[in-house]
């Protein structure tokens, strides 16, 4: 590599840049990267087959062909590009030295319009230092959307291969990473589920001898008491057959005692 002008400009085919993510499709990526424990029904055909798509750009960087006839085509959209073979390779020299860890897929026509439609600054040739400045914001989105795509790919392949059933550890293991996520959020912990000891619950025959006691105590509230005790009287009969002995046989009895 010598002089840009050796580069023939359709030597390299132009590499896209990789696509960007839908707002769907960047939520799921957002929360991966948080530890956001993701469900089967949250890696939906579609965010999944989009993933692959993105997952599978190359993050290899450019090579020196591939720097050299992204700047043949930037020369002559510029006022000042190097007007000779030794100029040229010079300063090409010196771009890939310092962007030379750019990833392939950032030196494309959409990055060289960038550049020239920027404003005053973008009719010149770029110094190696304001070219790296330009690329780096695609560069880090590159990145950061592929290798977002790719854990959402490996969770998939994951959760494909998973047995039915999820063991104790696993419950213990999504429980810390949503307890360190809600802590990273501001959020406060969640109470931990308190159950009440078990009380043992009164027979039918006990609920309808109570409601006598509470009819007799007060028969005002035979409104409500009267059709609860034909309800129990009507399960104990279901239950044992006959009421237990040495109790009135209906509400109207108790009601008259």
């Amino acid at each position: 590599m010598n002089s840009i002008s050796t580069i023939r400009g359709n030597s390299v085919g132009p590499t896209p840049l990789a696509r960007e993510m839908s707002p769907d499709l960047r939520a799921v990526s957002e929360a991966v990267s948080c530890g956001v424990p993701m469900l089967a029904r949250d890696l939906t055909p579609e965010r999944i087959a989009e993933a692959q798509a993105i997952a599978a750009t190359s993050l290899e960087p450019g090579s020196p062909v591939d720097i050299a006839s992204w700047l043949k085509a930037l020369a002559g959209l510029t006022v000042n590009a190097p007007d000779d073979a030794q100029k040229a390779g010079a300063k090409t020299a010196a771009i890939c030295e310092i962007c030379g860890d750019m990833p392939a897929a950032v030196w494309t026509p959409e990055t060289r319009k960038a550049w020239i439609t920027q404003g005053p600054q973008g009719k010149f040739w770029p110094a190696p230092a304001e070219l790296y400045a330009h690329l780096q914001p695609y560069a880090d989105r590159l990145r950061r959307n592929v290798e977002g795509c790719r854990r959402i790919v490996r969770l998939a392949e994951r959760a494909g291969k998973r047995e039915e059933g999820v063991s104790a550890e696993e419950r213990a293991a999504v429980a810390r990473q949503m307890a360190e996520w809600r802590k990273s959020m501001g959020h406060a912990d969640a109470e931990p589920e308190r159950r009440r000891p078990a009380e043992p619950q009164p027979s039918a025959s006990e609920r309808l001898a109570e409601c006598r006691r509470q009819l007799a105590a007060d028969p005002t509230q035979a409104a409500w008491l009267q059709p609860l005790i034909a309800q129990l009287e009507a399960q104990v009969m279901a239950t044992y057959g006959k009421e237990p002995a040495g109790r009135p046989h209906s509400a109207e009895q108790e009601f008259a005692r």
